[in-house]
């Protein structure tokens, strides 16, 4: 009894204690004391800026833009800053936070046409048109990215019958360096449709654009449980068997022992006929502070990554039910993965490879994270169908397999070291299976892999210079890869 006892005691003071270091991240105030002094959501690239420029009105960015050419100063542009490369600052340069552009300018509901304004949150959206039964096309998997910053990057989400975020895009308003606005779509300016669409913000300021939507409809849940090496054959299958095939993904074990990426659950979402309207009203994200203690536990300890896998396995219907509309699967909120430490962080990765190279590329990633000691939080597989109209396309050969990866790593410059080694041992092994790798990441990629990655990649620095000659929009992204490690001043 007394051995029992000590045992419960010493868990539930586990429990407690552990409860209040939670309870203490949920407060914990991430802003510096220098406001000039900025990062993006990693928490690797910390960098001092000459000024941040807020304003919601074009007359002010005009004028932000104006004033860094008279005093010689480069320009960055960033929205949430979710990019994890410095791909929205750099140096001692002007920062246009393009989050208070955000009006919603205009929407045909019948022609399913939306114009919004670049700071606008894709909530903000789904909030506007919700009211229409109307729903967005392609996103990130989360709500509180700028479509702005959607865009320069060039997202793709869970939809099958979509690609990449500029399927969906009619056209959009540039502002050039030289203060000049420019209609691109298309059949205007179509190379800078091509190239803004996953330019990470070099070519100009993305004024407002305009967005295809489509039905909000009820969906109803299914899962598979399957081994991981089935999902190419069953994914197949799905597609050419279930017309309504609305939404489709798979999250693999991270549990630290003989299911680590063996064991897969596939969930899809396909058209119903309901139309109860309570169905299609917008519920609040529930769960937040549950999913925010369940992942630190698993970003802590190895029963945490078990328990986590347990959960996807057996309680899905935590996260969503098994009838759902459309927008409350996209109005997700990523609040929960917000954490806080000073030796540690949490950064994205993704790889992309041919739909039947999946399981060899998950055989490669579980024998890097094995002989790495990997802290590794999560992956979700996505399907992305063959689109070139992006000019640095992920997809531009054929349909691909999208690997969204989590880690946890350490900030020092040592354990970077180490997480710069075996990312460029998983960029080689995308190389390997005709794949790639996702570009908005911390900027651990050689010269020589971006390159065989995008083989455009020079072409792109040399449009880049042909239509902004004095480089005056500039991030720490084009800084390393285009001018050259040599000429890159870091932080």
């Amino acid at each position: 009894m007394k051995k029992r006892f000590l045992i419960v005691a010493g868990v539930a003071v586990f429990v407690v204690l552990y409860i209040i270091l939670f309870l203490f991240s949920l407060n914990k105030n991430l802003v510096g004391s220098d406001d000039l002094l900025i990062n993006d959501v990693s928490r690797l690239n910390p960098t001092h800026v000459n000024k941040i420029v807020k304003n919601d009105e074009l007359n002010g960015l005009k004028e932000a833009l104006l004033e860094a050419q008279e005093n010689n100063l480069k320009v960055s542009i960033a929205g949430k800053r979710h990019s994890m490369g410095g791909h929205s600052f750099y140096k001692d340069a002007v920062v246009l936070d393009m989050t208070s552009y955000n009006k919603i300018l205009f929407l045909d509901s019948e022609k399913k046409l939306i114009r919004v304004q670049s700071g606008t949150t894709w909530e903000e959206i789904i909030k506007f048109i919700n009211p229409y039964n109307l729903s967005i096309r392609v996103m990130q998997g989360y709500n509180s990215f700028t479509v702005g910053g959607s865009l320069s990057v060039n997202v793709h989400e869970s939809d099958p019958n979509y690609g990449s975020m500029i399927e969906t895009v009619r056209s959009f308003r540039l502002l050039l360096a030289n203060g000049t606005i420019v209609k691109v779509s298309r059949t205007d300016n179509s190379e800078l449709f091509s190239l803004v669409s996953g330019g990470y913000g070099l070519f100009g300021v993305i004024l407002d654009m305009d967005l295809e939507l489509e039905d909000n409809k009820v969906y109803e849940k299914r899962e598979y449980f399957i081994s991981y090496d089935k999902y190419p054959s069953l994914f197949k299958d799905l597609r050419k068997n279930n017309t309504d095939l609305k939404i489709i993904y798979a999250r693999l074990s991270i549990a630290n022992d003989n299911s680590l990426l063996n064991e897969m659950v596939v969930t899809t979402y396909s058209l119903t006929n309901i139309s109860d309207s309570n169905y299609l009203k917008l519920q609040k994200n529930k769960n937040l502070a549950l999913k925010k203690f369940v992942f630190g536990l698993s970003r802590k300890y190895d029963f945490g990554k078990a328990f986590r896998w347990y959960l996807q396995k057996e309680h899905t219907g935590i996260e969503f039910p098994d009838l759902v509309s459309r927008n409350n699967l996209m109005n997700s909120d990523p609040k929960f993965l917000e954490y806080y430490s000073s030796r540690n962080t949490d950064i994205l990765q993704e790889y992309f490879v041919p739909v039947d190279n999946l399981p060899l590329f998950l055989d490669g990633l579980r024998d890097t994270i094995r002989e790495n000691n990997i802290n590794f939080l999560s992956v979700t597989i996505r399907y992305i169908s063959n689109n070139s109209e992006s000019f640095l396309s992920y997809s531009e050969d054929e349909d691909k397999f999208g690997a969204v990866l989590y880690f946890n790593v350490g900030l020092s410059d040592k354990e970077q070291d180490k997480v710069e080694k075996w990312t460029r041992d998983l960029i080689d092994l995308s190389l390997e299976l005709n794949g790639t790798y996702y570009l908005p990441y911390e900027l651990y990629a050689s010269q020589d892999q971006i390159r065989k990655s995008y083989p455009k990649f020079n072409e792109f620095c040399i449009n880049k210079k042909n239509y902004d000659i004095n480089e005056l929009f500039m991030n720490e992204f084009y800084a390393k890869y285009c001018l050259g490690d040599e000429d890159y001043e870091g932080h």
